[in-house]
């Protein structure tokens, strides 16, 4: 007792008094409490509280007693004060260290997914980043849940593809020639080629190249440009014609502007090459259809069907 005050056995007289003193302030209260109730019904106690010694230094004590009565009816309280400040302080230390190894386990995770899509799609870490917390907002999915579901799917996958592979060998036997050089300063963001016309009157957009997870943005912002001229016609026409791959991510964006269009009133064709579905066979409710050679208005000299 009185080393864990800082003190040696004699120096003092020990009493309720001077033991308060050294209980810290926000726990003083809850201490006299325990100390007050074991007093009137002598029940066995125990609380935790932070102890000031007579250094000034804190430590953390567990004080645990039960009440008796002695022969003249006097009732009396005594127990044991125990110094746990090492305990505390390592299994804070256990705590933070596991916490710590959480952290970097997850940045990792994130870490492995950032780099699947910047190989995939040929993005830089910052764009990456974004694609994943893009995704987890618009499901309500974690961040780290994603990207451990992410990696998991590519391991099981067998990575990234044949042709992602053959072109990885191929940047690393080049990166190993002495010659290749400094890699470039700034990469190269994929785009969609989108230009705007009209078949007949009725407004139309034709999109090229590969519709997935980085450049449906684009393909978003243009439909959403075309519904507004389209207002006035009641119709549009999203031509795909010479779109290469349309991803799940460019259906799901095609399927919410359906959605939009319709709310607005207007009609929304996609056009397709003859034979081709490009993955919208399975997505109900579009209005997709073919362009016949010589049906409806032309645009580049080739027909759009408009009705």
């Amino acid at each position: 007792m009185f080393v864990i005050h800082g003190m040696s056995p004699g120096d003092v007289v020990p009493t309720l008094a001077l033991m308060s003193r050294h209980i810290h302030p926000e726990d003083r209260g809850q201490v006299l409490d325990a100390l007050g109730r074991c007093g009137v019904d002598g029940e066995p106690f125990g609380c935790h509280y932070r102890l000031l010694d007579l250094g000034g230094a804190e430590r953390s004590v567990t004080l645990t007693g039960a009440g008796a009565t002695d022969d003249g009816g006097l009732r009396t309280v005594t127990g044991f004060l125990v110094d746990i400040t090492a305990a505390q302080r390592d299994a804070v230390a256990h705590r933070v260290n596991e916490e710590l190894t959480q952290a970097l386990r997850s940045h990792a995770v994130i870490d492995q997914a950032k780099g699947a899509f910047m190989l995939g799609y040929g993005i830089d870490s910052d764009s990456a980043f974004e694609l994943l917390r893009w995704g987890s907002q618009q499901r309500n999915v974690r961040l780290l849940t994603l990207a451990e579901r992410i990696v998991a799917a590519v391991e099981v996958g067998g990575g990234l593809g044949s042709d992602t592979r053959q072109r990885l060998d191929d940047f690393f036997f080049a990166s190993l020639d002495e010659s290749a050089g400094e890699p470039a300063a700034q990469r190269t963001s994929p785009t969609l080629g989108i230009t705007f016309d009209t078949a007949g009157d009725v407004p139309l957009v034709k999109v090229e190249g590969p519709v997935d997870l980085a450049t449906a943005h684009q393909l978003t912002a243009a439909v959403t440009q075309l519904m507004i001229a389209a207002r006035e016609v009641g119709a549009m026409v999203v031509d795909l014609r010479d779109v290469t791959h349309l991803g799940s991510v460019g259906v799901s964006a095609l399927t919410a502007a359906h959605r939009r269009s319709a709310s607005a009133g207007v009609r929304m064709r996609i056009v397709l090459s003859p034979g081709t579905s490009l993955g919208l066979a399975g997505a109900h409710g579009l209005d997709v259809i073919s362009a016949p050679a010589d049906d409806g208005a032309s645009t580049n000299g080739r027909a759009i069907p408009t009705s």
